[in-house]
């Protein structure tokens, strides 16, 4: 059965990679609207969305949505509109704790499952040279809460409760789990 990751995410396709499974690239295009304070709930609803974009184009595969969210609070923080705005964010997180959530959907013809997992992310604190210079790099830029855990952004983060991989933009273990069950008929537990 042909496999299809609804995403060109180069992290998501980095961390897909690493189950060795064979699967094709197919970015789903849809209007990303968030539900104002409700970070998981939106994530949740984007993966699903994302991944039924995509099946409905391809309904012999098992198709792969995701969606991740960095919030505080409640409250959204999604990518920066431009350096300035990224500027913003990592001072408002610099020294805190935030969240991470990201949410799977997988869809095949006889199945539907969606499910997230949050890691809790720290940053250190950053003086404004710190946040100047990694904003310089470009890296912030198109990613939530304006860095990259996996590039130079992982200077920033001073300790990460929960898995390395939520945060980057796929619970591999999870999915692991989950493709399992939708290729074997084992139930995920």
């Amino acid at each position: 059965m042909r496999l299809i990751l609804a995403s060109s995410s180069p992290r998501r396709i980095e961390i897909l990679s690493l189950l060795g499974l064979d699967f094709d690239v197919i970015p789903a295009k849809i209007k990303e609207i968030p539900i104002e304070g409700k970070p998981i709930i939106t994530a949740r609803k984007l993966s699903r969305e994302k991944a039924l974009s995509v099946w409905k184009m391809y309904k012999d595969a098992v198709v792969i949505g995701a969606d991740t969210l960095v919030y505080l609070g409640n409250e959204i923080i999604g990518k920066p509109k431009d350096e300035e705005d990224a500027k913003r964010i990592l001072k408002r997180l610099s020294g805190k704790w935030h969240n991470v959530v990201t949410a799977v959907s997988i869809i095949s013809k006889k199945r539907k499952l969606t499910f997230h997992d949050i890691a809790r992310v720290k940053f250190r604190n950053l003086t404004d040279k710190e946040i100047e210079d990694y904003v310089r790099s470009g890296e912030p830029l198109d990613k939530a809460g304006a860095y990259g855990v996996q590039g130079f952004g992982a200077t920033i983060v001073e300790k990460i409760h929960g898995n390395f991989y939520t945060v980057m933009g796929l619970p591999v273990v999870k999915v692991y789990e989950a493709l399992k069950s939708f290729f074997y008929n084992t139930s995920p537990e």
